[in-house]
């Protein structure tokens, strides 16, 4: 039960995330259309999205009030845990290696503030800093994620009874 309860804070926990990643899908998508190398990541957004309002659902019907699922949320809840994994997995990556590397992280930002036509004085270390904060927030963002997929992945099997189409009376 204890295990549950977590499950349930980090569940609403996500949805809060996934609804400001929904809004950023949607800007995403626009330009996606214009510049076709963004349709894997906004690919890989969706099935974050996807996923986690997936689980929500399955958590609040399937496992709280014990009503009957259509085996497709399971299907989903599946196929955009595999595609969030991947998502999770390559984040993680791409913050330790900057969190690792500083230096990397200064070229990167320096060749953002050389593009910029006009700088403010204060510019560049606000920008760092917030780069640093949105490094650390996306690794334990994506380190709850795989844990939270995984989780589910065990709840949707041990609450298989969920999809199963209960008998007419």
């Amino acid at each position: 039960m204890k295990t549950l309860m977590i499950y349930r804070i980090i569940t609403y926990l996500l949805f809060a995330v996934g609804g400001f990643m929904a809004l950023m899908l949607l800007t995403m998508l626009m330009a996606a259309l214009t510049n076709p190398v963004l349709l894997l990541p906004v690919f890989l957004v969706a099935c974050v999205v996807i996923y986690t309002y997936s689980s929500w659902r399955f958590l609040t019907r399937g496992i709280d009030a014990h009503m009957y699922c259509k085996p497709s949320l399971r299907d989903l809840i599946k196929v955009n845990g595999y595609g969030t994994m991947a998502f999770a997995v390559m984040t993680l990556i791409q913050c330790l290696t900057l969190i690792l590397n500083p230096a990397l992280l200064n070229d990167i930002l320096e060749q953002a503030m050389s593009m910029q036509k006009a700088s403010v004085e204060g510019m560049e270390e606000m920008m760092s800093k917030f780069m640093h904060f949105l490094l650390r927030f996306l690794l334990v963002y994506c380190s709850i994620l795989l844990l939270h997929i995984f989780q589910t992945f065990k709840l949707v099997r041990q609450h298989a009874d969920a999809f199963q189409q209960p008998p007419n009376t």
